[in-house]
């Protein structure tokens, strides 16, 4: 028999399915954790959005924005109604290769819009690793970075500009250049800086990566900008439907570096001290994970190449340079 509230939430036009197979494959994601939901909805529109969330929200049941649920802590799944942006919204629109912009689908994956930008000379620069399945809402919504962190930062410093869905309803577009929202603004600027002084203590200048979490830092320094608060705020604040997005040239040159040590103490302290060659990336390896290698056919090569059997070590840094390639090699030898 059809509840109340799922005939409320059916009413909207949005496809919504609330069977118990669409309700167990959503109360997964990546995490450990398993919540079952009372449904999924699918919107095809900002409009079907907003009609389906406003439904909820009348029916007293609470929404979670959801893109691909590659996050490893939990925040796409709940006991509400799943609100999937990745099955129709998947439009990549308004490339601009002038002012270095694209326009996405909340549900557009990252190896898709790069795989689109790529004969043009470009790339979306944040790069996580799981680029075949995560989407640009999900990644805006945690504000993913990836590997290449020291050279793109972070996915909030990549967003022009937002469409978004509130819990009312309402479709707003966020950003620099519009005047939406102004006295959630206001609230949100009153609120952080009243406590300025002990963000400043707690988070040093120079921090490259904090994530997930409400971007207070960045707004103090843009209060007209509240991109940098939904950056982040998983899904709590809003439901992203599409954004315009920077884009970044694809580097010239490319080269790598490895480097041998006897203790992951010592690979950490150099680390630090990579850092001045301005590497594009420092990715670490351990014992444990070489040693997952070892018998394994498809392995064999690569630790020939390391000569990990005839020279064992515990830990491997692997430094990565765009442009200027010959130079940072020839130092960092």
């Amino acid at each position: 028999m059809i509840s109340a509230r799922e005939r409320k939430i059916r009413q909207s036009g949005c496809d919504v399915r609330f069977d118990n197979l669409t309700r167990q494959l959503y109360a997964t994601d990546a995490s450990i954790y398993q919540i079952e939901p009372v449904g999924a909805a699918f919107p095809k529109s900002a409009q079907e959005a907003s009609a389906v969330i406003r439904a909820a929200a009348d029916a007293g049941v609470s929404v979670t924005p959801r893109g691909a649920g590659t996050s490893l802590v939990g925040n796409a799944i709940g006991e509400g109604l799943i609100v999937e942006f990745s099955r129709y919204n998947r439009q990549i629109t308004d490339l601009n290769i002038e002012e270095r912009t694209v326009r996405v689908g909340a549900g557009v994956v990252l190896d898709q819009l790069n795989n689109f930008l790529t004969p043009h000379g470009f790339c979306f620069g944040p790069d996580v690793a799981t680029s075949a399945r995560a989407t640009l809402g999900g990644m805006i919504a945690n504000n993913s970075s990836g590997a290449r962190c020291p050279i793109y930062g972070t996915t909030a410093d990549h967003v022009v500009s937002l469409e978004i869905v509130m819990a009312d309803g309402r479709i707003e577009k966020i950003g620099p250049m519009h005047e939406s929202l102004h006295t959630e603004r206001t609230k949100v600027e009153n609120l952080i800086r009243a406590r300025s002084a002990e963000m400043a203590e707690r988070w040093p200048p120079g921090l490259l990566k904090r994530w997930p979490g409400y971007g207070i830092e960045r707004f103090l320094r843009a209060p007209n900008n509240l991109n940098d608060i939904l950056a982040g705020s998983e899904g709590t604040l809003a439901a992203i439907f599409s954004a315009e997005l920077k884009i970044s040239p694809l580097p010239r040159e490319k080269g790598l570096g490895l480097i041998f040590f006897a203790s992951v103490d010592e690979a950490m302290q150099a680390t630090v001290e990579l850092l001045d060659l301005k590497p594009a990336a420092i990715e670490h390896i351990d014992r444990p994970l070489l040693d997952q290698t070892k018998n394994q056919l498809h392995f064999q090569a690569a630790r020939d190449l390391l000569e990990l059997d005839s020279k064992p070590c515990e830990s491997i840094l692997i430094v990565e340079f765009y442009d200027d390639v010959a130079e940072r090699l020839s130092i960092l030898q």
